[in-house]
């Protein structure tokens, strides 16, 4: 049963894969061209200008690019990266201590394979919502995902399988 398990969470790994690679297009974002600042002839004798006004919010965010601008405006700023960076890392450390399980059938790696693919399925869920909130954010009147709902479908029943084995095998013992 622990090779089903590891069977169904190699394929819950390649979804993830695939999910995680077509998700991340680099040229996702349009920035906005520079505009090209024109020359202007001062006469010698004019008078000079006031000096500038002390530093506001709006001068101190005039240069951000706009994913930086996204990334402020988020209720909770840095948790879509976060999610991106602990999901996957959990899923790895998961994976690894399952595949200890398969191997030697201690016990103890197993269960600590099961929390740990717990956490993982949290953070993965956290993560998709985070991202849902924030493509209905950038398109209100429908809701834009960048990647194929079936595939996100797919990854998730793989996700809840996986663990339903592994919980089972783990009660078993």
């Amino acid at each position: 049963m622990a090779i089903v398990a590891l069977v169904v969470w190699t394929c819950t790994v390649a979804a993830g894969v695939y999910l995680l690679v077509s998700s991340t297009r680099p040229g996702a974002e349009s920035p906005t061209p520079p505009v090209s600042p024109v020359p202007v002839a001062v006469p010698p004798d004019a008078p000079t200008a006031a000096a500038p006004p002390a530093s506001t919010a709006t001068d101190r965010t005039r240069f951000d690019p706009p994913s930086l601008a996204r990334a402020k405006a988020e209720p909770i700023p840095g948790l879509r990266a976060f999610g991106e960076f602990i999901h996957p890392l959990l899923g790895i450390i998961g994976f690894g201590l399952f595949v200890g399980y398969a191997l030697t059938r201690t016990w103890i790696l197993g269960a600590i394979a099961l929390g740990v693919g717990i956490g993982t399925v949290a953070a993965g869920a956290s993560w998709a919502v985070v991202n849902a909130r924030a493509a209905r954010r950038e398109v209100p009147d429908r809701y834009a995902m960048s990647v194929p709902p079936r595939l996100l479908l797919l990854h998730g029943v793989g996700a809840a399988v996986t663990i339903l084995l592994a919980a089972l095998i783990v009660a078993r013992v």
